[in-house]
């Protein structure tokens, strides 16, 4: 399961890097900025995590405080910070909308949100990549993670359908960013199930 939520954070990372590269374009006021990509990575992250990757990290941090709880504050952080993310991608969504509507909204603004949005999905990785993943990888027994295994595979976010469709639209979209230019060559299969 820690390999799997590993394997969602590359890919989340390599959607920021594109992300991250596309907010520089757009505070240097370039005409490079793609608004529909940038769109559609924000729209896919917020689907996907929202769906999929949160509850997978939840399930397993909630079998973690039933079993090895250490640190109550822990569980607010982890909690907060999903929500925290979950408005950030709503709002940014939003913004990118707007603009493609041809709405009016200063650029500027629409940085300082990319960037806050950017910088705080990368310090949610990093807090769970170098706090919560190690303290469950140490804590866990075999039997444990062949627990959570089953609790995952029973669950009701287990829809294979909606994981091929999200593995789906990955692919289009990753293709969409090596033709755009961000990336050279496609480096494996992608597989998020």
């Amino acid at each position: 399961m820690l390999s799997l939520i590993t394997k969602d954070h590359e890919q989340v990372e390599l959607l920021l890097n594109v992300l991250t590269e596309q907010l520089a374009e757009l505070e240097s006021e370039q005409q490079g900025v793609n608004f529909k990509l940038m769109d559609d990575i924000v729209n896919y992250l917020r689907n996907y995590i929202d769906r999929y990757h949160h509850p997978k990290e939840d399930l397993i941090y909630a079998y973690y405080l039933e079993h090895y709880v250490e640190d109550a504050d822990m569980p607010n952080r982890l909690a907060s910070e999903h929500q925290s993310l979950n408005f950030l991608s709503r709002e940014l969504s939003h913004s990118l909308n707007m603009i493609q509507l041809d709405s009016v909204m200063p650029f500027d603004e629409l940085a300082v949100q990319l960037r806050g949005f950017v910088d705080k999905q990368r310090s949610h990785i990093q807090y769970e990549t170098d706090v919560v993943m190690p303290l469950m990888a140490d804590k866990f027994t075999p039997d444990d993670w062949c627990h959570i295994e089953h609790l995952w595979k029973n669950g009701d976010t287990q829809d294979v359908q909606t994981l091929t469709m999200f593995n789906d639209v990955y692919a289009r979209l990753k293709l969409r960013i090596i033709e755009a230019g961000f990336m050279h060559e496609v480096d494996e299969e992608l597989c998020l199930v």
